[in-house]
């Protein structure tokens, strides 16, 4: 637990970056040695400010430390960093990986694929629209969708994500975690902390900052499988996005637009670079390597016309991951008993599968 309190140290300290922390390491050997380190040994780390230095040297007290991270803690700011097992395995892909990051509510589930969502700030109605419908049906079909939380594209699609039954989707801040940046995304920052989560490398406190949000896109793009881009025009901080993951080897997904639309003007410019046409979400699916007969949202239209009222309402509140029965009778308004039975019925239709003891999913 040490080892963990010196790294939060470390990564909650202003000023020292990734690149820094990395050279640190690379000179004292463990977080802990740094800690304990000597301030003359401070001065030999190439890059390291004299203000860094003073950072690094003032107020290292193992019990104040141990206040800091406990006062974290009451707050439901977790911190993971790279040499613990529930560090983000895809984030270990990248060159210059994040040492440690903050979270409120959750990491992504590693089993289950994640598009990132990205596009304008200043998008237009038609574009929310888009996003918002592509954030629920990506969530219906069991996909988390990553997002940085800004204005128009991105909050757009994880509103949708969350209306998705148990939608899952993770805001990445270019802020600290205990900062929500826009200051009007409040609610949804704190609700996607319920089933999905806000996450962020930079130290807690730490303000809005212009060149922050090109830094986080690498952990949007590194945590995802694949990148739809909504509405970004030819100088559009989304294409930053998914030009980082077309380094790193994502899918690049577009939804193409009207030729004299500038909003559409860099998306039409990946799809000329061979980035997958998208006019549905089976065209997501398709190029995850999903295959599904019918998306999920379909399904469900179609399947509901053929369902009794208390089945319609019971299967509305499942999705393709597994939920306990406890959760469905909530979400469905029922006593338990009477959620079994529908479960039951259900089954006999080939419509639900259990998985585990007394969790149930959407069966395909």
């Amino acid at each position: 637990m040490e080892q963990k309190l010196f790294a939060f140290w470390l990564c909650n300290l202003q000023g020292i970056g990734n690149r820094k922390i990395g050279r640190l390491l690379e000179y004292f050997g463990s977080p802990e040695a740094v800690f304990y380190g000597e301030e003359s040994h401070f001065a030999k780390i190439p890059n390291l400010s004299k203000k860094d230095q003073e950072r690094l040297a003032i107020g290292r007290s193992l019990d104040v430390l141990k206040r800091q991270y406990e006062e974290a803690c009451r707050k439901g700011i977790s911190f993971v960093y790279r040499d613990e097992g529930d560090y983000p395995e895809k984030l270990r892909q990248l060159e210059d990986m994040p040492y440690g990051i903050f979270y409120k509510g959750h990491l992504p589930i590693p089993s289950r694929p994640s598009v990132a969502v990205v596009g304008a700030r200043n998008a237009s109605f038609e574009g929310k629209q888009l996003a918002d419908k592509f954030g629920y049906e990506l969530a219906e079909n069991g996909i988390q969708v990553i997002s940085g939380m800004a204005r128009g594209i991105d909050i757009a699609a994880q509103r949708g994500a969350m209306k998705a039954v148990y939608g899952r989707t993770y805001g990445v801040l270019g802020t600290g975690v205990d900062i929500c940046y826009p200051r009007e995304h409040i609610e949804p920052y704190m609700i996607m902390q319920e089933n999905g989560g806000v996450i962020s490398e930079f130290p807690l406190h730490t303000p809005a900052l212009p060149y922050h949000f090109p830094m986080r896109n690498r952990i949007i793009s590194g945590l995802s499988d694949g990148i739809l881009v909504i509405e970004a025009g030819k100088e559009s901080g989304s294409l930053i996005t998914a030009e980082i993951g077309l380094e790193q080897g994502k899918d690049i997904f577009v939804v193409p637009g009207n030729l004299m639309n500038p909003k559409y003007e860099g998306g039409n410019e990946l799809l000329k670079n061979g980035a997958g046409v998208v006019t549905k979400v089976q065209d997501i699916l398709d190029g995850l390597g999903l295959f599904y007969d019918t998306d999920v949202v379909e399904r469900k239209k179609k399947i509901n016309v053929m369902l009794e009222t208390t089945e319609e309402i019971v299967y509305a509140s499942l999705s393709l991951e597994p939920v306990h029965i406890s959760q469905i009778a909530q979400k469905a308004g029922l006593e338990p008993v009477s959620a079994m039975e529908v479960l039951f019925s259900l089954q006999r239709k080939q419509l639900v599968q259990t998985v585990g003891n007394n969790y149930y999913a959407i069966k395909l």
